[in-house]
C-alpha cells in the first residue's frame, strides 16, 4: 500500500488553514465546561452539582442537535451551516454572564443544540479533499491537534479565571471561538470532492448500515474508556493525597494520546476500530493498581497512546462507510455517540468509585468497552452486506 507522509497532506491546496482555522475553535470550546463550572460555583455561589447539571443540560444538548448540524453541512455547504452557530454564540456566552442559575439552564442547552459542527467540517472537508489513500494521515493529525487543543484550553482558561474572573473567562471563551468559526466561514472548505450535481437525497436512516451502528457503539465505547481514565485519575490522586500533580499525569496522557496518533498516521494500513477498543478497554483495567503518582502517570501511558488512534481510525471508517452526500451527517452521529458514551459513562463509573475505590472506576470503565468491542466483534460476523461498498467493511 502506498506510504503517505504528512508532509503530503499538509502540502494540499487549503489543508494547512483547515487545521490552523479548527485548532483556533476548538482551543476555547475544550475550555467550556471548566469555565461553566467555575462560572456556577464561584460566581454564583452554587454547589458542584448544581454545575455538573448545567453541564448534563449543555451535553444533552450537543447530542441532539450534531447530527442536525451534519445534516445542515450535507445539505446546504460549511458557510449556511455555521451562520447559525456563530449567531447564537455571540447572544448567549454574554447573556450568560448575567445570567441566574436557573436561565443558565436553557442558556446552557441552546449552547449545546447549536454547538459549532468544528468536528464535521474538518473530517467532512478533508475527505473530500483528499485521496482516499491520504485519510488517515489526515485524519491523525487532526486528532492530534485536537488533543493539543484539550491540553492547552482547559489550562488557559483556568488562569484566566484565576486572574480575572469567571465571567470575563466565558465572554473571552466565546469571542475566540467565534473568531475561529468566523476564519472557517471565510475559508469555506469544500464537502464535495467534485463540482458535479448531487443525486436527490432520500429521507430516512436507510442509509445507516449495521457497520455504521457497530461503528457508532465503538464511538460510544471509546468514550466511556476515556471518562473511565478521565475519573479514575482524578480519584487516584485524591486517594494517595497528591491531587496537586493531576496536572502533571494529565499532561502525560495527554502527549502520550498524541504521540499514539502519530504513529497511527504514519501506517501503511488501518486498524479496525473494534480492536483499537478491545485494546484499549483491557489497558484501561489496571491502570488503578498503581500506588504512587509516578506509576500513575506511567500506567496511564499505554492506553492513552490508543486515543488519538481510535478517533482517527472510527472516522477513516465513516468515511468508508458513507457516499459524500451522507458524510457530515454520519460524523454529526458519531459525536452524537461520543456524547452518549460520556454521559453514560460519568455517572457509571463515579457509581464503582464511590463504592470501591479509585481502582473499581478504570476497571469498570475498561471492561464495558473491551464489552462493547466484544459484541461488536461478535455481531458482524453474521451475514450482510455494506449499502455502500461491493464487500464488507468490518469495523
Amino acid at each position: 500500500m502506498e506510504k503517505v507522509t504528512y508532509g503530503q497532506v499538509l502540502r494540499a491546496p487549503g489543508t494547512v488553514p483547515l487545521y490552523l482555522a479548527a485548532f483556533l475553535a476548538r482551543i476555547p470550546m475544550m475550555a467550556v465546561p471548566l469555565v461553566l463550572t467555575l462560572l456556577v460555583v464561584e460566581g454564583l455561589g452554587g454547589s458542584y452539582g448544581e454545575a455538573g447539571i448545567v453541564a448534563a443540560v449543555e451535553t444533552v444538548g450537543a447530542g441532539l442537535g450534531a447530527p442536525w448540524r451534519g445534516r445542515l453541512i450535507d445539505a446546504l455547504g460549511v458557510r449556511r451551516a455555521l451562520l447559525p452557530s456563530i449567531a447564537v454564540l455571540f447572544v448567549i456566552y454574554p447573556l450568560a454572564t448575567i445570567a441566574t442559575y436557573f436561565w443558565l439552564l436553557p442558556l446552557a442547552f441552546v449552547a449545546g443544540l447549536f454547538l459549532a459542527p468544528v468536528h464535521s467540517i474538518v473530517r467532512v472537508s478533508l475527505a473530500a479533499n483528499l485521496p482516499t489513500s491520504h485519510h488517515r494521515s489526515a485524519f491523525a493529525l487532526d486528532s492530534v491537534m485536537a488533543e493539543a487543543s484539550f491540553i492547552i484550553g482547559p489550562a488557559a482558561a483556568g488562569a484566566l479565571v484565576v486572574a480575572a474572573s469567571p465571567q470575563t473567562a466565558l465572554v473571552a471563551v466565546g469571542a475566540t471561538v467565534g473568531v475561529g468559526l468566523m476564519i472557517l466561514w471565510w475559508l469555506d472548505p469544500p464537502t464535495r470532492s467534485s463540482d458535479e450535481p448531487v443525486a436527490p437525497r432520500v429521507r430516512g436512516f436507510g442509509w445507516v448500515t449495521r457497520d455504521l451502528v457497530f461503528l457508532f457503539l465503538v464511538s460510544a465505547g471509546a468514550m466511556i474508556a476515556l471518562m473511565a481514565t478521565d475519573l479514575g485519575i482524578i480519584a487516584s490522586l485524591r486517594e494517595l493525597d497528591a491531587i496537586g500533580l493531576v496536572g502533571i499525569v494529565y499532561l502525560g496522557w495527554g502527549v502520550s494520546s498524541l504521540i499514539g496518533g502519530l504513529i497511527y498516521g504514519m501506517r501503511p494500513a488501518s486498524i479496525r476500530p473494534t480492536y483499537l477498543l478491545l485494546a484499549m478497554g483491557l489497558l484501561t483495567m489496571p491502570v488503578g493498581i498503581a500506588h504512587a503518582p509516578w506509576t500513575l502517570a506511567l500506567a496511564s501511558i499505554p492506553a492513552g497512546l490508543l486515543c488519538a488512534p481510535i478517533m482517527t481510525a472510527c472516522s477513516e471508517y465513516i468515511a468508508r462507510l458513507t457516499d459524500e452526500a451522507r458524510r457530515g451527517e454520519a460524523m454529526g452521529w458519531q459525536a452524537s455517540a461520543f456524547t452518549a458514551g460520556g454521559a453514560l459513562g460519568s455517572p457509571l463509573v463515579g457509581t464503582a468509585i464511590d463504592r470501591w475505590g479509585a481502582a473499581a472506576g478504570f476497571a469498570a470503565g475498561g471492561a464495558i468497552a473491551a464489552l462493547i468491542a466484544v459484541v461488536a466483534i461478535g455481531g458482524q460476523r453474521g451475514p450482510g452486506a455494506s449499502a455502500t461498498t461491493s464487500s464488507r467493511v468490518h469495523v
